[in-house]
């Protein structure tokens, strides 16, 4: 029982930014209209999360390696629920975006610590599979938030999605106490702004730790995109009424949740590389099709929801591969090495959502075209993540992550 009650909290941690997202983005346009906001303005509710999510890894990834995962945690989960009644109290877009700020950054402490936890128990392969299962069964969160957040919507106001928020924080802190400390090493060494700059370096200039990021970035930006805009084109385009707002989005989040269960099997036998060219492949291809669908003058359903499944199917693959994948190669500092990845993965995700709303017109072909690029690097980090390394006293050699 212990156990499960473990593995359903880290799964909760890991969703932190999903249920964050997901849960709210039916009633973004609910949220404008009230505050006489733009599209613009209520994009930017989503990418001023994402931007606290960034900064706060860089907080609570080394403070994790200092003080130890479970307080850290704790206290994070704490703040995601005072942030979130904030956000739930909201008198002005103004005021949303600093509160959603605030909560990005409480809500950072989940998926950075729960990264370093399984870092901590699992090494190669098998932490990219424990992570992917993780993934999976976490994709039932985006599953089914945007339905929890159309009634909510319809049923009581857009206000109530983030007093869920803090429900759900709530849980979580009962969920915690089942947990064990597993950070390696606690209270050694130095904490300050300086060892984590001097790690950012250290990261930052291992040519297989940055083909991780890029690829793991690129995914990530890409859902971002769709993110930023789906509560939108689902009515422009496709004149989609609010209560099914959640269902259609369940077929892209259906994609992810395959792609990381199947991943979960598949890198065990593959390795984490092979796996994760699988997964920016499949990305690649299912956002030509996207874009070939939005060039049409109607937008063909089917294909467009094809396509957004492969897609996020690749998505699936391609995430914890490329997050298990970086932090293998730091295991004494695997908190603030998930910071470093998340940190980066975050912000540039907020700087192209950021983007994606701004050239949004009412149409596919802005968000089908940023995911495209956005896939294409992605396919660009495959080369670094499997680079050749100097090792002394031998020739070059090929490093496999299997």
């Amino acid at each position: 029982m212990k156990e499960r009650i473990t593995f359903a909290t880290l799964v909760a941690l890991v969703a932190y930014a999903a249920i964050a997202t997901d849960l709210y983005l039916p009633a973004i346009p609910a949220m404008v209209a009230e505050f006489g906001g733009s599209t613009a303005d209520g994009q930017l509710t989503l990418s001023t999360f994402m931007l606290g999510i960034a900064a706060g890894q860089l907080i609570f990834g080394p403070l994790s390696d200092y003080y130890g995962r479970l307080p850290v945690v704790k206290l994070g989960t704490l703040l995601f629920l005072t942030t979130s009644i904030a956000c739930a109290l909201a008198s002005s877009m103004e005021f949303m975006w600093v509160a959603r700020l605030a909560q990005g950054l409480a809500a950072a402490s989940g998926p950075v610590i729960a990264r370093a936890i399984v870092r901590d128990r699992y090494e190669g392969p098998k932490a990219a599979q424990i992570m992917a299962i993780l993934s999976g069964a976490m994709a039932v969160v985006p599953l089914m938030a945007p339905t929890l957040g159309a009634w909510l919507l319809i049923l009581v106001s857009w206000r109530a999605t983030y007093l869920a928020l803090a429900i759900f924080a709530a849980v979580v802190l009962l969920g915690l106490r089942s947990f064990e400390e597993s950070a390696p090493h606690i209270r050694q060494g130095k904490i300050g702004i300086l060892p984590v700059l001097l790690h950012f370096s250290t990261c930052l200039r291992n040519r297989r730790f940055v083909g991780y990021q890029i690829c793991g970035t690129a995914a990530f930006s890409a859902i971002l995109a769709y993110l930023s805009t789906v509560s939108f084109f689902m009515q422009d385009v496709f004149s989609l009424p609010t209560q099914y707002f959640g269902y259609a989005f369940a077929i892209t989040v259906a994609g992810f949740m395959v792609g990381a269960l199947l991943c979960a099997r598949i890198v065990i036998h593959l390795g984490i590389n092979r796996t994760l060219a699988m997964g920016t492949t499949l990305s690649l291809l299912g956002a030509l099709g996207q874009s070939l669908g939005a060039s049409f003058a109607e937008p063909p359903v089917l294909l467009l929801a094809g396509c957004s499944f492969v897609m996020f199917l690749g998505v699936g693959f391609t995430s914890a591969n490329a997050t298990m994948g970086a932090l293998s190669l730091f295991p004494d500092h695997a908190g603030s090495a998930s910071a470093v990845f998340g940190f980066t993965q975050s912000s540039v995700a907020a700087l192209v959502g950021i983007c994606a709303g701004h050239f949004y017109e009412g149409s596919l072909t802005s968000v089908t075209t940023i995911m495209l690029i956005c896939a294409g690097i992605g396919m660009l980090g495959l080369p670094l993540a499997r680079a050749q390394i100097p090792v002394r006293g031998s020739s070059w050699i090929r490093l496999r992550s299997r």
